[in-house]
């Protein structure tokens, strides 16, 4: 039983290891490797597509908002209207 536990951690500690390693080496070569004006055009991208969601984000809550205030007053107009036929069928009679 104490093996397989033994076994598991050895072996969790060295892909941890391995996992931190590989992406401490990675991250170097892509600091060594990716020109400046490079990353500045991905950071600008991400600033531009940042901004783009945000704006979708902004109309996207007009509209809804704009819907809201249109059910509601359609609401307030049926409600007007149906006061109103119950008003011509009481005067009618019926």
């Amino acid at each position: 039983m104490f093996k397989r536990v033994t076994w598991f951690t050895v072996g969790t500690a060295v892909g941890v290891t391995g996992t931190v390693v590989g992406y401490l080496r990675a991250r170097d070569l892509a600091r060594r490797h990716v020109p400046d004006n490079v990353s500045d055009a991905a950071v600008r991208a991400a600033e531009l597509a940042d901004a783009g969601v945000r704006s979708a984000v902004d109309r996207g809550t007009e509209f809804v908002s704009e819907l809201r205030s249109n059910a509601e007053l359609t609401k307030q107009t049926r409600k007007q209207a149906e006061e109103f036929l119950r008003q011509q069928l009481e005067r009618a009679g019926l």
